[in-house]
């Protein structure tokens, strides 16, 4: 005597058509905030780095000359000096400047939901705090990231 076997199990059928249709609206209203700001830092740090450069080639940087003052009581400081000024300043002015440039136009692409991920890029980059004008591009790189993270943006770039 066999036991009968059940039936196998079944399963809906998925919905037809894929996905559900993405509003590109609703998208583009969410990275519109923090593609701005993101822009607004990057063209601020760019300009910074260009009266940087420009202040330590004419030689009225900070601790220019080996102005040693800036670092009374800080003993064992010595070796920032060459850090703040002359040549790695500007080769690091330069790099910052192009990092600033790269993260506006990732800023550009992400206000216009295109490159998603040099859209991403620029929001990482403006985290790193070397790369943007005192550290204020990490909160917006973080807001960034959100809306970039969004289930709902994420699909609407093309």
């Amino acid at each position: 005597m066999s036991t009968p076997v059940p039936p196998p199990p079944q399963f809906p059928d998925p919905p037809a058509g894929g996905p559900p249709p993405v509003n590109s609206a609703t998208a583009a209203q969410k990275v519109k905030g923090p593609a701005i700001a993101l822009m607004v830092i990057a063209a601020i740090t760019f300009v910074m780095q260009i009266l940087s450069i420009v202040a330590h080639i004419l030689g009225i940087s900070f601790m220019g000359a080996g102005d040693m003052s800036q670092l009374e009581g800080m003993e064992g400081m010595e070796w920032m000096a060459p850090l703040m000024s002359g040549t790695f300043a500007i080769v690091s002015g330069l790099v910052v400047m192009a990092v600033a440039a790269l993260v506006f136009f990732g800023a550009m692409k992400m206000k216009d939901l295109q490159s998603y991920g040099l859209a991403m890029t620029a929001a990482i980059l403006a985290i790193v705090p070397c790369f943007s004008f005192c550290c204020t591009g990490i909160p917006f790189g973080i807001w960034a990231l959100v809306v970039l993270l969004n289930k709902d943006v994420k699909p609407a770039f093309g």
